[in-house]
C-alpha cells in the first residue's frame, strides 16, 4: 500500500508542470493520478473506468476513454475514443468517434471485439458486428456489417453466414448470406441474395451481382 501511494506522489508531482504523463492510475475517474485533463504517454492501467485527454501508448482496463486522440494498443472491456484513432482495440466494444469524412483525418488499424463502431475507418474490423458510420477501408468480417461507403471487403463468418449492408456507395465485394449496396461503382456481390438498388446487374439477383 505505501509502495502504490509513493508511485502516485511520483506521478502527481511529475506531472504538476506538464500538460502529459507517463504513467496514469485509475481506480473510476475521476478519482486517477493525475486528473482526466491530462495527456497520456506511456501506460494506463484503470481498475474500472479511466479518462484521459490524448494517449499514445499501451492502455489497460475495464472501461478506457481518450476524449481526443488515440496512438497505441487497447486492451479492454470497452475502448472509446472521441477523435483519431491510430494503433489496435482489443475488447468486448471498441468504439471510435471519429466523424471526419477525410481520408487523411482517417482513422488507422484494427479493431477486434464483439461490437466494433468507427467514423471514416482504414484497415480491419473484426467482430460480431461492425459499423462505420462514414468511409470504410479495408476488411470487414463479421455476422453483421454496415458502412455508408465501402472501398475494400465485407465478408461474413467463413465468407459465407453474414449480412452486408452499404447504404452509399461500394468499391470492392461483399460476400455473405445477403448483401445491400445503394450503389456499386466497381464490384461485385456473391451470396445467396444480392440487392444493389441503383445500378447492378439487376436489382436482386441470387448468387451474384455487381456492377463494372
Amino acid at each position: 500500500m505505501k509502495k502504490m501511494f509513493s508511485i502516485a506522489c511520483l506521478i502527481a508531482a511529475g506531472t504538476v508542470l506538464a500538460d502529459s504523463t507517463p504513467v496514469m492510475l485509475s481506480l473510476v475517474t475521476p478519482v486517477q493520478v493525475p486528473s482526466r485533463e491530462y495527456d497520456v504517454t506511456g501506460l494506463r492501467l484503470s481498475l474500472l473506468y479511466g479518462d484521459c485527454q490524448d494517449f499514445a501508448g499501451l492502455d489497460i482496463g475495464l472501461l478506457n476513454v481518450s476524449r481526443r486522440r488515440f496512438t497505441g494498443l487497447a486492451v479492454s472491456g470497452m475502448n472509446s475514443v472521441g477523435e483519431r484513432f491510430c494503433g489496435a482495440q482489443l475488447g468486448l466494444v471498441n468504439f471510435n468517434g471519429n466523424d471526419l469524412s477525410s481520408l487523411e483525418h482517417s482513422s488507422i488499424g484494427a479493431q477486434v471485439g464483439v461490437l466494433n463502431y468507427a467514423g471514416t475507418f482504414c484497415g480491419l474490423q473484426d467482430g460480431l458486428i461492425n459499423i462505420s458510420s462514414d468511409r470504410f477501408l479495408g476488411l470487414q468480417a463479421s455476422l453483421v456489417n454496415c458502412a455508408e461507403d465501402l472501398y475494400g471487403l465485407q465478408c461474413g463468418f467463413y465468407f459465407i453466414f453474414g449480412v452486408n449492408a452499404v447504404s452509399g456507395s461500394m468499391r470492392g465485394c461483399q460476400i455473405g448470406l445477403v448483401n445491400y449496396a445503394n450503389r456499386v461503382d466497381g464490384g461485385c456481390q456473391i451470396g445467396l441474395v444480392n440487392i444493389i438498388t441503383e445500378n447492378g446487374w439487376m436489382p436482386v439477383l441470387p448468387i451474384v451481382n455487381g456492377s463494372f
